[in-house]
C-alpha cells in the first residue's frame, strides 16, 4: 500500500490585499502578510469569524451581506510540516493528493508552482519531485483566488448568450463555477435570507503519497452474471507506472473480515511508462449477494490485488465490494411504462431520502456528524438515499458506510436547475473530467445503483419558460452526449437517466420516469411511478435551539416573543415569516417559538397526508425519496432533520410511512377504510384493532381482525361503513386502528374527523414508565387519561428515539425505545413527556 504523509499540524491563512485572481503569487510578499489560525478543512469565513474579524455569516440578513467579499477576495494559506524520505523505493515517486479546494487555487511547495485547482468536485494528484522535498521542515503555499475574479472574463458573453443577469453569485455563476451548486442565489437560497453567502477554502484533506513505479491507481469489479449458484465477476485493474517492466497480477476474494479465499486468479504482462488496462475473470461459487436494506444482508468481501515487477518488489491494492446486479426496469412485460430498481433480479420498493450538504460553507461535517447522519437513516427506515445535483460528492467513507448499511445511492452528476454553457469546449472538458472523477470513486461501490444527468434541467426547459428565454436548452448536451460518451467508455455497471425528473411529454409525468412531486397536495393523487422529490409550500425551519446556535438568535428574548414580532424577524432576516400554512389551521402566532413549532406541525402533517397517497393509494408507484433529509441552512424551508441533524416531526412521519408494513385509515365519503401496505419480502400475518373512540378514551365501538397481507399491492382490510354517519361531535370523536405483525406491536394510525387545532383534548394527562431492555437501551411505557393529540418526547441530542409526536388513545399503551447514538449509559437521563399542545412537558428519569 501507498505511504501516506498527512499534511495537517496549524494551517494559517491571510488575505492577499490587491487586486483579486491573481494570475501568479509573489512568494516573498505572501511571508509578510497579515496570517491568523485556519482550520483545514475548513472555509475562510469560519477562520475569520474565529479571529474576530467577520460578524457570523449566518446572523441574519445584513450579516450574510456583509460576508460576501470574503469569497471575492484572493487569499493565501501557508503551514510548515515535517518530511523524513523513506530509504530504497527505487523507481518510486511522490504525489500530493489534494481531496477538495473550494474552487480556484494555486499549490506551492518549497517555493515551486506544483498544480492549480479550478473544479471544487475533482481530487488532485499533483506530481512533486523528490529534490523539492527537504529533509526536516518544508512549507506548503495554497494561493485560493476569488471565484468571481476567474470567470470575469466570460462572464458578459455567457450572461448575453444564456440570458442570466443576476450577476456570479447567482445563476450566471452557478452556470460557470464548479462549485456547490444550491449554495448560489436563484432567487432564493439554503440561508432562505434573501442572499448566499459562497464558501471558499481548503475544505478536504491534503496529503503526500509516496507512490511505487508501478502503482495500482484502479480496481473496478463488476458482476457480469449470478446463475447456478455461482457469480462470475470481471476484475478491470488500471496500472500507472513510471517504468517499463514486466508484471505479474494477482487478485484474491476473500471473505470479508476473514482469510478465507473464495477465488484467485494471476496472470503476467508487460507495462509501459503511462497508464495500462488489464482484464481478469473469476468466478465466485455460493456467493453471498449483496442486497439492499430489507431485502437480505449488503454482504461484501475483499478484493486483493498484487502487482509484482520482481520477487521482492510488489504493491497491493485492497478494498471491499458486493456481488450484485442492479436493473433499471422501465416497461412491464405487458409494456406498460414503469420505473423500478430491481436488485439480484428482485424488484425493489425504494424508501429514502434526499441529502443536501451538512455545513452550507464548508460542505462537509465531522466524522460524529456522518455517524449520526446514518442512524437516523436507519431509524427512519431509508434504503435509499439520493445524492442531489445541488449537492456535493461525499468521502469515500461515507460511500462505504452506505455499502455496509444496505443503502442504495442515487447520484446525480452536478448540475442543478440551471443552464450551462455546454457550447464552450474548454468549460465541457472540465466538466467531462469531473465527471470520470465520480465515476471511477463512486463505481466500487456495492451501493451505487444509478447515475443520473442532474436535477430540474428537463423541468426547467418544461415548465420554467426557457423555451422562451434564453430559447435554446443549454445544457441538454451535457445530459444526452457529454456524460453518455464518457460512460460507454468508462463503464459504472448501474443504469443511467439523463435528469430528474424526466420521462413523458414533459418531464413531471406520472406515468413516466421519475417525478418530483410537489407545490400541491393535489399531486399525490397521481399515482407517480416514482417520486425523487416532495415538498408542499408548507414550510418550516429549524428548532428554536438550532437557530440560536447557529444564527445567535434566542427566539425568547423579548425582540422575538412579543407582539409585533414578525416584523422585527423580517426585518432581520429580510424572510416574511407570517406564511399562511392552510392544511391543518395551526398558526399559533404569539411568538416566534410558538409560530415555527405551528410551520412544524403543518409540514409533517401535511407530509403524512401526502406521503401516505403515495404509500397508500398509488398502485404504480416503486418508489419515494423524499424532499429533503437535512436542512441545507437553519432557515431553509424543508428537511425531516433540522440543520444540525435534530430531529424534525417530519421524520417520525417518514419512518413511520417507511416500515415494511404499514397501516393507514381514512375516509371515503361515509365509509371508513383501513388498508394496510406490505413492502417488506413475505406475507404478514397481521392483526388489526380498530376503535371509534371519543376523546375521553370512552370505545364507542371496535372492530377486530386478522389477515395475512401479501407483499405488493395495498390490502383494503377493513370497510366499515356506519362509523362515520354515527358520529356527533367531529371534534370530540377519532378512529383508531392499531397494527400487530406475528404478535408484535407493529404501528398505529388515527384518523381525526376534524382538523388537528379543533380537537378538544380537554386535560389529558400522560403517564410514563420506563424500563432497562439490553446493550444501554430503554423502553418508555405510555400511557394517557383522555385522546393525546401527539406525545411529544424531549430527549438530550445524543439520545435516539424509535418514535415521536404520536397519538396515544386509552387503552393502547405505547412503547418508545431510547438509545445512545454515543453507546453513552442512558441511566439517569432525563426525557421530557407530554402533550404537544401542554403549557409544559413533564420530566421522567431512566
Amino acid at each position: 500500500m501507498p505511504t501516506v504523509v498527512p499534511i495537517d499540524g496549524q494551517w494559517e491563512v491571510a488575505q492577499l490585499p490587491g487586486e483579486a485572481g491573481v494570475k501568479s503569487l509573489e512568494l516573498s510578499k505572501a511571508h509578510t502578510l497579515a496570517f491568523i489560525p485556519a482550520a483545514v478543512p475548513g472555509a475562510i469565513q469560519y477562520d475569520l469569524v474565529k479571529g474576530g474579524r467577520l460578524d457570523n455569516p449566518f446572523g441574519g440578513a445584513q450579516a450574510a451581506m456583509d460576508a460576501a467579499w470574503v469569497a471575492e477576495r484572493d487569499w493565501v494559506y501557508k503551514i510548515s510540516f515535517e518530511f523524513t524520505a523513506p530509504s530504497g523505493n527505487v523507481g518510486s515517486r511522490w504525489i500530493l493528493n489534494v481531496e477538495g479546494i473550494d474552487t480556484y487555487a494555486a499549490l506551492y511547495l518549497n517555493g515551486t508552482l506544483i498544480g492549480e485547482t479550478y473544479d471544487a468536485y475533482m481530487t488532485w494528484q499533483f506530481p512533486v519531485e523528490l529534490s523539492l522535498l527537504k529533509s526536516g521542515s518544508n512549507e506548503l503555499i495554497v494561493h485560493v483566488k476569488a471565484h468571481t475574479a476567474m470567470v470575469a472574463d466570460k462572464a458578459e458573453a455567457t450572461s448575453n448568450r444564456l440570458m442570466l443577469y443576476d450577476g456570479l453569485r447567482g445563476r450566471l455563476g452557478k452556470a460557470l463555477i464548479r462549485r456547490y451548486q444550491r449554495s448560489f442565489f436563484a432567487g432564493s437560497s439554503l440561508l432562505n435570507v434573501g442572499t448566499s453567502v459562497l464558501g471558499i477554502g481548503i475544505f478536504r484533506p491534503l496529503h503526500l503519497v509516496l507512490l511505487p513505479a508501478v502503482h495500482i491507481s484502479d480496481v473496478f469489479v463488476k458482476t457480469k452474471s449470478i446463475a447456478n449458484d455461482r457469480a462470475e465477476i470481471a476484475v478491470a485493474i488500471t496500472l500507472d507506472s513510471a517504468i517499463a517492466s514486466a508484471v505479474s497480477l494477482s487478485v484474491e476474494v476473500l471473505e470479508l473480515g476473514g482469510q478465507h479465499m473464495v477465488a484467485s486468479a494471476k496472470t503476467d504482462t508487460q507495462v509501459v511508462a503511462g497508464s495500462t488496462s488489464h482484464d481478469l475473470a473469476l468466478q465466485i461459487p455460493k456467493p453471498n449477494l449483496w442486497w439492499p436494506r430489507g431485502y437480505g444482508k449488503p454482504s461484501l468481501y475483499t478484493i486483493r490485488v498484487t502487482a509484482s515487477t520482481t520477487a521482492t518488489s510488489s504493491t497491493k491494492y485492497e478494498n471491499q465490494f458486493g456481488i450484485r446486479i442492479v436493473e433499471l426496469l422501465q416497461h412491464t412485460p405487458r409494456g406498460r411504462p414503469t420505473f423500478q430498481f430491481i436488485v439480484n433480479g428482485v424488484g425493489i420498493y425504494a424508501r429514502g431520502t434526499n441529502l443536501i450538504p451538512l455545513d452550507y460553507l464548508k460542505v462537509h461535517a465531522s466524522d460524529a456528524d456522518y455517524k449520526r447522519v446514518f442512524a437516523l437513516l436507519d431509524a427512519q427506515g431509508c434504503n435509499i438515499l439520493r445524492m442531489w445535483g445541488g449537492g456535493a460528492v461525499e468521502s469515500d467513507d461515507f460511500y462505504a458506510e452506505a455499502d455496509r448499511t444496505g443503502i442504495m445511492i442515487w447520484q446525480d452528476f452536478y448540475l442543478h436547475s440551471n443552464l450551462y454553457p455546454d457550447y464552450d469546449e474548454d468549460w465541457v472538458s472540465v466538466f467531462r473530467a469531473e465527471c470520470a472523477g465520480i465515476v471511477k470513486r463512486l463505481r466500487k461501490h456495492a451501493s451505487l445503483v444509478l447515475l443520473c444527468g442532474g436535477n430540474e434541467q428537463r423541468e426547467g426547459w418544461d415548465e420554467w419558460g426557457w423555451k422562451a428565454t434564453p430559447g435554446f436548452f443549454y445544457g441538454e448536451r451535457l445530459i444526452t452526449d457529454v456524460i453518455p460518451s464518457l460512460l460507454e467508455e468508462l463503464p459504472s455497471g448501474v443504469p443511467y437517466v439523463d435528469n430528474s425528473p424526466h420521462g413523458g411529454p414533459e418531464s413531471q409525468s406520472p406515468a413516466r420516469g421519475d417525478g418530483h412531486i410537489w407545490g400541491n397536495h393535489f399531486n399525490s393523487y397521481k399515482d407517480p411511478l416514482f417520486v425523487t422529490e416532495t415538498c408542499w409550500g408548507l414550510e418550516s425551519y429549524s428548532h428554536p435551539e438550532t437557530i440560536k446556535e447557529v444564527m445567535g438568535l434566542d427566539l425568547d428574548t423579548d425582540e422575538f416573543s412579543k407582539p409585533g414580532w414578525p416584523l422585527k424577524w423580517t426585518n432581520h432576516n429580510k424572510l416574511n415569516m407570517i406564511i399562511r400554512a392552510p392544511f391543518t389551521g395551526a398558526y399559533d402566532v404569539r411568538t416566534a417559538r410558538s409560530y415555527i413549532r405551528s410551520l412544524e406541525l403543518e409540514q409533517g402533517l401535511a407530509d403524512y397526508f401526502s406521503l401516505a397517497n403515495f404509500r397508500f393509494k398509488s398502485p404504480s408507484n416503486n418508489g419515494i425519496v423524499y424532499w429533503s433529509f437535512n436542512k441545507g441552512g437553519p432557515l431553509f424551508q424543508f428537511g425531516s432533520v433540522d440543520y444540525k441533524l435534530r430531529p424534525m416531526i417530519s421524520h417520525y412521519v417518514v419512518a413511520r410511512l417507511y416500515l415494511p408494513v404499514a397501516v393507514n385509515i381514512r375516509r371515503d365519503y361515509e365509509a371508513i377504510h383501513v388498508l394496510v401496505s406490505n413492502k417488506g419480502v413475505k406475507p404478514a400475518d397481521a392483526k388489526l384493532e380498530v376503535v371509534h373512540a371519543d376523546i375521553s378514551g370512552r370505545i364507542i365501538k371496535r372492530w377486530n381482525i386478522t389477515v395475512v397481507v401479501p407483499v405488493g399491492p395495498t390490502q383494503t382490510a377493513l370497510v366499515i361503513n356506519d362509523l362515520y354517519p354515527n358520529v356527533i361531535y367531529r371534534n370530540r370523536e377519532v378512529a383508531f386502528v392499531r397494527l400487530w405483525v406475528d404478535n408484535a406491536h407493529v404501528t398505529d394510525d388515527i384518523l381525526w374527523l376534524s382538523p388537528i387545532v379543533e380537537i378538544d383534548t380537554g386535560n389529558a394527562e400522560v403517564s410514563v414508565t420506563s424500563r432497562y431492555l439490553e446493550n444501554g437501551t430503554y423502553a418508555l411505557e405510555l400511557s394517557t387519561t383522555q385522546v393525546s393529540k401527539l406525545v411529544e418526547l424531549k430527549a438530550g441530542d445524543d439520545v435516539l428515539l424509535s418514535d415521536n409526536f404520536f397519538p396515544l388513545v386509552v387503552g393502547f399503551p405505547k412503547s418508545v425505545v431510547l438509545r445512545s447514538l454515543s453507546c453513552a449509559s442512558l441511566k439517569g437521563a432525563v426525557v421530557q413527556v407530554g402533550d404537544i399542545h401542554a403549557a409544559k412537558l413533564s420530566p421522567h428519569t431512566l
